[in-house]
């Protein structure tokens, strides 16, 4: 048996693709758990982040453009 796991963005999408798969007779099964927890490692660097100096803070556009330019993604 293959397992596929699909995350969709919000309610309508959710209906949309439950109602292709049962017209298509695909057996599925629905999860409602949020399962994602912070690790104590995650939490550690979001901590750290949080206490940098603002003057030098890089928002993600802007990190993301330099680890493009440096490993060009």
């Amino acid at each position: 048996m293959t397992q596929i796991t699909i995350q969709l963005k919000d309610k309508e999408e959710e209906t949309l693709v439950e109602t292709f798969l049962k017209k298509m007779k695909i057996r599925f099964e629905k999860s409602d758990e949020d399962d994602f927890e912070l690790t104590d490692e995650m939490k550690r660097v979001i901590d750290e982040r949080l206490r940098e100096n603002e003057n030098t803070y890089l928002d993600a556009f802007e990190s993301l453009k330099k680890i493009s330019a440096k490993h060009g993604i």
